[in-house]
């Protein structure tokens, strides 16, 4: 079963404004003066690669649930954890650097010490879905 990410507005428009500013700022220095070999490199990475990247991790932040694992995919980025191995769920506004494009998130413990922050669309029916295909689980409520 596949969930998408939700996307916080906040968010959205921090991050499509400082793309289109990056962007914007390159084209207006590609036209004002004429770079040498070292600043078209440094603009075409920032002003052009960076943006490109950030929208892939965008367009594709989702947790998929099989039978026997959760998998979490992100731009060229995959991680898997399997269901035996999760030891707790929470609900979380954990601000952590995660593979989570909003602040309503899920944090989910596995194995000994690890974590990972996600944030599916609808926090209570993937918490549902997670614990009826991970009996063993704790649910921790705040």
């Amino acid at each position: 079963m596949k969930f998408k990410s939700k996307k916080d507005w906040w968010l959205t428009i921090v991050l499509w404004g400082a793309m289109l500013f990056a962007i914007g700022s390159a084209i207006y220095g590609l036209f004002t003066t004429p770079p040498d070999f070292m600043e078209l490199i440094i603009i075409i990475l920032c002003a052009f690669l960076i943006p490109i990247f950030i929208l892939w991790l965008w367009f594709t932040t989702e947790y998929v649930l099989t039978d026997k694992s959760l998998i979490i995919r992100y731009g060229p980025f995959r991680k898997e954890i399997l269901l035996r191995t999760i030891k707790s769920v929470r609900k979380t506004m954990n601000p952590l650097s995660s593979p989570a494009l909003s602040l309503k998130r899920i944090e989910i413990s596995y194995e000994s010490y690890n974590s990972v922050l996600i944030s599916p669309k609808d926090r209570d029916h993937f918490i549902r879905i997670l614990i009826e295909r991970c009996p063993h689980i704790k649910e921790i409520r705040k």
